[in-house]
Order: C-alpha cells, then structure tokens, then sequence
C-alpha cells in the first residue's frame, strides 16, 4: 500500500447513516480559493497530508459537539432548577452532568487550542490556515444499495497549517498550478497573511468579477473556459518525471469530469460577497465548516452549536451570532462598599448579538474566555487567550468575593489597531443589553390568598435595563477604572463595567452601556431594587449626579411622556446646569402661591391626577423624588382656596381632595420605614434632606404634622383631623422595618406586600430565563 492509500478515515463514523469504512486513494489534488491554483501533491505526501487536515477536522468537530452537549446539559439543569418542585437528588444529578459536560468542553478545546497554537494579542491573529478543495474523485461511494461507503472525501472544504502547507512546499512534495493562467509566482501564495478583508478584484484572467451593484462573485462561465482550456499535456510537460512521480494521471484525467468547483462557485455566490482572506479562512475552519457542511448551492450559511447560537455566511468570511454570557442563568453578583457593606445585586446577565469576523471573530468562538478590546469608538469582544470562564458552580455562588470598585490594573483592556476591525462595522459589530432578574409579582396581586401564594411558581423574569452596541461614540471615557459604575454623560445614563465580571478573573477590558428611551423605565426599576437593597442607603456604583439626575426626570415624566423627556436631556447633553435650570423652571411652575398666579393652583391639580392615575410609577421612584412630589402637593395658598376644583367631586365638598388622594398615594408606595424617613426628612423643593447633624427623628416628626394638617385641611376640621392622623398611623405601622430581598416591590397597603417577609425562597429558583436558546438573527 502506497502512502496515498493511508485510510486516513479509519475509525471515523456517522450516526446518521450505516457506514462501511473504506480505504481510498488519499487525495492528491486541491483547489485553493484564495490563489486560485490546483495544488498537486506527490503520491508519498498525500497520505500524511490528508491525515494531517482529516485531523485538524475532526478536533474542531469534536470541540463543537462538546459545545452542544454542555448547551443540552446546561439546559436540562435549568428546566429543573427554575421549576423549584424537583428533590434535591434529580437537581443533583443534572448538576453533576453539567459538571462533566464542562469538563469535556474543556479538555476539547485544550485539544483543539494546542494544534492551532495560542492566539496574539498583539496582531489579534492565529497561525495562518490553507483553504483547500479536494478535486477527484471525491464522492461518496454506496454499496449494497443505500449503505454508505465511508472513505471518500466528499465535497468539502479542508484546512491545514500553512507551516504544513509550506513545508510540503520547499520539499517540492507539492506543487502549484495558477487556473487563471498566471505564471508561477505572480499571484498571493496560499495562506499568505492578510488580516484585512480580501474581496478579490478580479482581473482579465481572474475568475472573481464585481458586478455593478459592487457584488463580488464567481464568474462560472470564466470557471469552465479555464478548466477546459488547462492543457493537461502541457501540465504533465511542466511536471515532467513529478507527474508520474506523484502518481497524477489519473487525477488529471479526472479534472475534466469533475463538477465540484462549479457546485462550490454555487454556494459562495449565494453570499453578498466573497473574501479569502486569511481570517476569512480561519473564520470558516473555527465555525466548523470543514466537517459540517457539504457544497450546497441552496444554503450559503449553517448553524453554529453550543451557547452562542447564530449563522455563518460561507464565502462573506462572517458569522452572526446571539449568546448569553457567561450563561442563560446569569451570573450572582455581588458588590462591596468602600465601608465594607455588602450589596447582594442578584442575577445579572449579557444577551449579544452581532457579527464578528477574522481571527477576532474566530477567538470569540473558540477561547474559553472573552475580553473586550477597543479601537477608537468602536468597541468588539474577543477571545482571551490562555483565560478560563469560571465552572458554573463558581458562577452560581452567592457566597462568591464580592468586587470592588476599582478595576485592577491588569485587568485594563487592549487598544488595538484599526486593522480587526476591518469587515466589521460598528452597528453590526456587537449589540445586546445587560439584564437583571427582575423579581415580578402575581399577575393580579389584590388576589384572594390562594393567588397570592401561587405567584411562587414564577418569583423573576430576566428584562433589559441598558442596551450594549458597537459603537461608544461619546460614551468612551464612562466610568473608566471603574468594575461597575453609572454616570450620566452627553444626555444619557450609562454604564462601565468590566469584562471580568463576566467572564471570570483576568478578562481584560470594560464594557460600556447605555440607557435609551426603550429601556429607561426598567433602569430605574433596576437602580430602585439595589437602593432598596441596601434600606435606602448611599449607592456608591451610581454616580452622584446621575443619582440627581434620575430623580429630576421621575418630576419632569409628569409633564411629558418617557420619549419627550429623554429627548430633552440629550437636547440638554452632558451640561447638568441645563437639566436642572429645565427642572427649576418645573418647580417654580408648581410651587408659586403668588394671589396672581392662579394658574399654579391648576398645574398642581394636573400634578395630583397623574399621581393618582399613574401611581404604580412611583415604586421606581428615589426617596428625593418622592420627597419633592410631596412637597409640590402640600403647596397651597388664597387661589388654591378659590378654585372650585379643588372641592372635590362628593355632595359633600372636600378641599383638595385629589391632592390629598395622591399625598396617600406616594406615602403607599414607600417600601420600608428607612425610606419613609428619607422620604420626609426631604419635602423640600429640590430634594435636599432637612436632616442635619443627627436630628433626623426631630425633622420626621415636623414633617409629619405638616402632612397631617395638609390633609385635615376642609370644612370639618376636627374629623378630618382625627382621619388624617389615623391614616398615617396605618400606613407607618404596616411598613416593614426590614428589606424582603427577592420580592418585587408593591404598595404596601396590598395583600401581596403584607403577606411577604423576609427572603424569597423562590427567588431566583422559579425564576423565568428566557428560551433556551438567545434570541438573535439566524442570517447575516
């Protein structure tokens, strides 16, 4: 048996189909797209040459599958964890099949990493890969009707190591042949590094055109004349001795009858358009092209498995792809105050989306950890070399070392080089959000008791509260240094935070956020549950003027809807002088009891009715927020007196008797009797706490009775008195005096609030995580 009848599948089987293993000749002729050359290989070289791309195949498809099985082990873990009613030995067991799923990835990929050599941080590139094309006879033989003969090559694409490559190369056991009627030397050698896109340009003799629309393709016609005009003999003549040497007859003979370059031509021109580049090959090779997908003119993409769900477009070299990171059940985090006190800030989780070519594109597939890297205002996640993702018991332990505020120094993200991110624009880079596990309430939470308790069943759903996108253009210097931190910059709210916080200790870089319009609500519920948290005490991982600033727009959303007033603050830009003139204005407009200024008397009833309308609104609210409303409202003075609306709708007049209504709202939506305090102590016109050097107590109690004669205020004084101080009694004894971590956030007059206390043993087992697989684009 010669070299080139190594059976170099040997051992390779497919579950789909009955296999009978086969020798075969190895193949001794290729095609390689980006030269557009045949390549011939001598007949000692072909067995180890194709044994050599047979197992770079098969690591990379044995990598992939282990991606699969961690995904299907992963999610039939969740499924239980999040039912809550599984014994503790089934969640366990499928514990335990996670770990070993894990544990498989990770000798696979250790596998797969250490025969392609460590990926650069410096050019953000692997060692290059050769594309190829066996040509021959290349199908796949049956016998005994539909039993397939393993054995045969088949139409598909091959990588190998352009040290191999090279190497067979200057041993003259390979030998290249220009199709486009090029003489030897004048094209790009196979596997010559090219970072940056390669659409090819054509050319006379070129069998890549661009039409007019700019669309690169293959010119089939141009295919045929070249392959039909090869003058074999001259081949042979050129060859000399090689030709037998290397056993080629037969192969070129075959060249003729052969129509597997006209099916591949097929299929990339399916794509938008064509780049051989060198990422471009390695892209395809580490989306497992070689040994997923045959030529298939009908199909210019295939689905990738594992977490990262997406597509890649064959001949365009990119991949789209939608992933929850580090996992679809997120990660526990924790923070640490300058003071020591902890912040438990529940689950958290990145959904992208995007595309990503080149190596850099490759390395976010097949490193195990990521790491953002930064070119201007463009910002990509890349592959981390050498780094590990925590084991998803690390991830799920709420115990975990919570982090600090300042990010490490070594942890500080690469700046790299416009190059990677050519291919890659900006919007279509990356996309995405951050989510939190928004503890939710039952569906109707007035419910009979049996309603309430059922609300168990699911105590959290996973929503966006800041939107993530390629582009940082105006955000970059936000919050830099910092793991985790809010600021409000260049008119909106947004966030830094590090990639290890995702990825594990040493993912290098930050990643910045932003709030828009869409998510603006779920931010301040987000921002609501961690001061919550902490009983209302300072945040330090919102910056101070942010703070201020969200609690300026929670005023301001009653004159204008959600849209309207995040427009303005970006009219405004990063000037906080512009937003608060706009916010003083507001309350100037409200707070006026000049006798010719009946109309304030209006605005503040208008203010009362969109209180009272719009109530549930106020459990997003800060303690100043709540504070200045309660201010505004208790505002009164001759015209207030004057205006007939003001009487209320009874037979019975009832001065200020919306006014009233909302002052009982804002105090219903108070959460604890901490933020009732905090609440009080600042009725003032900008929110500031009249509280100063410890006599918070003495503040509270004036504060009170300013309430208190506010809603006596009518034609029976001493009733209404006596009703007032009665329902402000009521309203302070039925606040917990402690936080209920894990429920959501209610009016405490409502069954739901008074019949939860204490922690959620709910939360976030029978939590909702969303589909199994992320949601995003399936073509590019």
């Amino acid at each position: 048996m010669t070299n080139s009848t190594t059976p170099a599948a040997e051992g390779q089987t497919n579950k789909s189909d009955p296999v009978i293993l086969a020798h075969h000749e190895a193949q001794q002729m290729y095609f390689c797209p980006q030269t557009e050359e045949l390549i011939f290989l001598a007949d000692s070289e072909a067995g180890p040459f194709e044994q050599h791309w047979r197992d770079m195949l098969t690591r990379m498809d044995e990598y992939h599958q282990a991606n699969g099985e961690y995904s299907s082990a992963l999610e039939h873990y969740a499924q239980a964890y999040t039912q809550g009613n599984q014994p503790a030995t089934e969640l366990d067991k499928r514990l335990k099949a996670v770990d070993a799923a894990e544990q498989a990835l990770q000798t696979k990929r250790d596998k797969l990493l250490e025969k392609l050599d460590k990926f650069s941080t410096e050019d953000m590139t692997y060692k290059d890969v050769v594309e190829l094309l066996p040509i021959g006879d290349t199908r796949a033989r049956y016998k005994s009707g539909s039993v397939k003969v393993k054995g045969a090559t088949g139409r598909r694409y091959v990588y190998v190591k352009k040290k191999i490559f090279d190497d067979a190369l200057e041993k003259k056991k390979l030998h290249p042949v220009a199709l486009n009627g090029k003489k030897k030397g004048q094209g790009k050698s196979a596997g010559q590094k090219n970072k940056q896109q390669d659409l090819p340009k054509g050319g006379e003799e070129s069998i890549y055109v661009t039409n007019s629309a700019g669309k690169s393709r293959i010119d089939k016609d141009k295919l045929a004349k070249q392959i039909k005009s090869l003058n074999l003999k001259e081949i042979k003549l050129e060859l000399g001795d090689a030709a037998r040497w290397f056993g080629l007859e037969k192969q070129l003979d075959w060249l003729e009858r052969d129509a597997s370059l006209f099916e591949w031509a097929d299929t990339w021109n399916a794509s938008p358009y064509i780049d051989v580049s060198a990422g471009a090959q390695f892209l395809r090779y580490a989306h497992n092209l070689g040994a997923s997908v045959e030529f298939n003119p009908e199909k210019g993409q295939f689905a990738i498995k594992g977490e990262a769900k997406g597509s890649l477009t064959l001949a365009s070299g990119f991949a789209s792809f939608a992933t929850y990171a580090p996992d679809r059940l997120g990660w526990s985090l924790a923070y640490q105050s300058n003071t020591g006190e902890k912040l438990d800030m529940g689950l958290l989780r990145l959904c992208l989306e995007g595309q990503v070519t080149g190596f850099i594109g490759a390395s976010a597939q097949l490193e195990g950890q990521l790491q953002v890297v930064r070119q201007g205002d463009t910002q990509l996640i890349a592959g981390q070399p050498g780094g590990r993702l925590p084991r998803f018991r690390e991830r799920q332990l709420k115990s975990k070392k919570p982090f600090h505020q300042r990010m490490d120094a070594q942890d500080e993200g690469l700046q790299v080089s416009g190059e990677v991110f050519v291919g890659a624009k900006a919007e279509g880079a990356l996309k995405g959000s951050v989510q939190w596990m928004k503890p939710t309430p039952p569906a109707e939470i007035e419910a009979k008791l049996p309603g309430i308790l059922q609300g168990g069943k699911n105590s959290g759903e996973f929503v966006d509260f800041c939107s993530i996108s390629g582009s940082i253009a105006g955000l970059a210097g936000a919050g830099a240094g910092l793991t985790f931190h809010c600021t409000f910059l260049n008119g909106k709210f947004c966030f830094h935070f590090a990639a290890s916080l995702c990825w594990g200790l040493g993912a290098k870089g930050g990643m910045v956020a932003e709030v828009g319009a869409a998510n603006i609500v779920e931010f301040g519920a987000w921002l609501i549950y961690q001061l919550y948290q902490l009983d209302y005490s300072f945040l330090e991982i919102v910056a101070k003027e942010a703070f201020n600033t969200y609690s300026r727009y929670c005023l301001l959303r009653f004159q204008r809807s959600a849209d309207e007033m995040y427009e303005i603050y970006k009219e405004a830009g990063d000037q906080v002088v512009d937003i608060s003139r706009i916010f003083l204005k507001f309350i100037e407009s409200l707070e006026s009891q000049n006798r010719k200024d009946f109309e304030a008397s209006k605005r503040r009833n208008e203010l009362a009715s969109s209180v009272v309308s719009r109530q549930q609104d106020l459990l997003r609210y800060t303690p100043e927020a709540k504070g200045i409303l309660l201010y505004l409202l208790t505002r009164h003075g001759v015209w207030d007196h004057l205006d007939t609306e003001n009487r209320g709708s009874g037979w019975v007049p009832d001065l200020y008797q919306e006014r009233k209504e909302a002052v009982i709202c804002v105090l219903r939506s108070i959460q604890t009797r901490s933020e009732w305090s905090k609440v009080l102590c600042r009725m003032t016109r900008d929110g500031s706490s009249l509280a100063q050097g410890g006599n918070e107590a003495t503040v509270v109690a004036g504060q009170r009775q300013q309430l208190v004669d506010f809603l006596q205020e009518g034609f029976n004084r001493d009733t209404d008195l006596y009703k007032a101080e009665r329902e402000l009694a009521a309203i302070y004894d039925r606040i917990r005096t402690e936080v209920a971590w894990g429920y959501a956030l209610a009016m405490n007059d409502s069954m739901y609030y008074q019949l939860n206390t204490g922690v959620n043993p709910n939360y976030p087992q029978r939590c909702t995580f969303g589909p199994c697989e992320a949601e995003g684009p399936r073509t590019a």
